[in-house]
């Protein structure tokens, strides 16, 4: 396989708190609905906020499967079929049938991103049974575990790797499989961020502070945190001589550019002057070859906390001047909560979504009267905003000084 030049989706799919399926999550995004309910997988009701973006359907674990890779092997379905044209019924065997023969197997990738993997499957090991741990059900917990099982379901024999960046997670996993594919070293990836609500998680989160004790309001200068939410994103990413060669029913966008850095500052705070933050769109922005004043849209990370979104905000004002007031930006945290290492699949999914459908989506919990003069920045409330939306840069950022972020282009 030589470089490759142009790197394509051509599939998405998607579990969130908005339903299952990338039209469920488009739908609950553009209509402005707030995903959150109380949490139903544990009690929640010691912890600074009970409520939390839960996806439905997915209560029974069968075959002792954890809820994290249901979720996962659900979006990582939609994501093969669309890209394949596979009949909705067909079963998991079929993926493999439609690749041109062993080479194309072979040459295929999996990257999974996720912050605590399966981590239901470790605490039914260490706590209902703590006197009799398994080798098999920790398998279950552990983060590499998702990839072994997408790759023995769809014969996917290529490179394999599981990337765990805190809430960067998902981003970078787009970022790494974009390198595979422009580089050579793989010819289509199939790339997926997930994760589960779990008391141990959530537990930690909120001893951190990160839960807002209301509701999540990014930009708004009453805010106090954010939601955490679980759900799974996926994609397939290939070259675009890939995707040509077997004729791919549909191209969704172009990824132009990543970057990945870290502000290597503290172990939960964002650096205050935004230095990685900046570095990271720079870098992006270089990657892509792209100018900043081409920038039309940025989907940010914006969590709500009062750190992140102003710091988030300066960052934007120093790599785009004055253009950076009238960007418009967007926060799919403030309706379906704080994915984890779904966050950066599904966000770019609603980037790509934004791009194709020319709306932004509003951000949930903003009062215009309340807006944090500190975060001057174009966001739509209320409604969508229309627009013709070519290039988008989408951040991520996470516990640890974390930072990934990938630039996407219009076919």
């Amino acid at each position: 396989m030589s470089v490759t030049s142009d790197v394509v989706i051509t599939g998405m799919g998607a579990v969130s708190p908005h339903g299952r399926g990338v039209k469920a999550l488009w739908n609950g995004l553009v209509e402005g609905r707030s995903a959150f309910s109380p949490i139903t997988q544990f009690d929640a009701s010691m912890f600074r906020n009970p409520l939390a973006g839960n996806v439905a359907g997915y209560e029974v674990e069968p075959n002792g499967q954890t809820r994290a890779l249901r979720m996962l092997l659900d979006a990582s379905r939609e994501a093969l079929r669309v890209a394949f044209a596979l009949d909705e019924n067909a079963g998991d065997g079929c993926i493999a049938v439609k690749f041109s023969g062993d080479e194309a197997i072979t040459h295929g990738a999996i990257v999974t991103g996720t912050n605590f993997g399966g981590m239901s499957a470790a605490e039914t090991a260490l706590v209902d049974g703590a006197h009799d741990v398994s080798k098999a059900s920790l398998e279950k917990y552990l983060c590499g575990h998702a990839g072994d099982e997408l790759a023995r379901r769809y014969g996917i024999r290529g490179p394999r790797m599981n990337l765990s960046l805190s809430c960067a997670s998902g981003t970078a996993a787009i970022g790494m499989a974009f390198d595979l594919v422009r580089r050579g070293r793989a010819e289509f990836v199939l790339v997926c961020g997930y994760d589960e609500l779990s008391l141990y998680a959530y537990a930690g989160l909120s001893a951190l502070r990160a839960v807002t004790p209301e509701t999540i309001r990014p930009f708004d200068k009453r805010r106090k945190g954010t939601l955490f939410s679980e759900g799974a994103g996926a994609m397939v990413v290939e070259s675009a001589e890939h995707a040509a060669r077997r004729k791919a029913p549909r191209i969704f966008a172009k990824i132009l550019g990543r970057a990945v850095n870290n502000d290597a500052f503290h172990m939960t705070a964002p650096e205050t002057e935004a230095l990685g933050i900046k570095a990271l769109m720079r870098e992006a922005l270089a990657d892509a070859r792209v100018e900043a004043d081409r920038i039309d849209h940025i989907n940010l990370h914006a969590t709500g906390t009062p750190y992140n979104d102003a710091i988030e905000t300066k960052a934007v004002h120093a790599v785009f001047g004055a253009r950076g007031r009238t960007i418009p930006v967007c926060s799919v945290k403030s309706s379906i909560g704080h994915t984890m290492g779904a966050a950066g699949v599904l966000e770019s999914i609603a980037a790509v979504q934004t791009m194709n459908e020319g709306l932004v989506p509003p951000v949930l919990g903003l009062d215009v009267a309340e807006k944090d003069p500190e975060c001057d920045l174009t966001t739509p409330t209320g409604s969508a905003l229309a627009g013709r939306f070519e290039t988008i840069l989408k951040t991520s950022y996470g516990f640890g000084g974390t930072n990934a972020a990938v630039v996407l282009g219009r076919v």
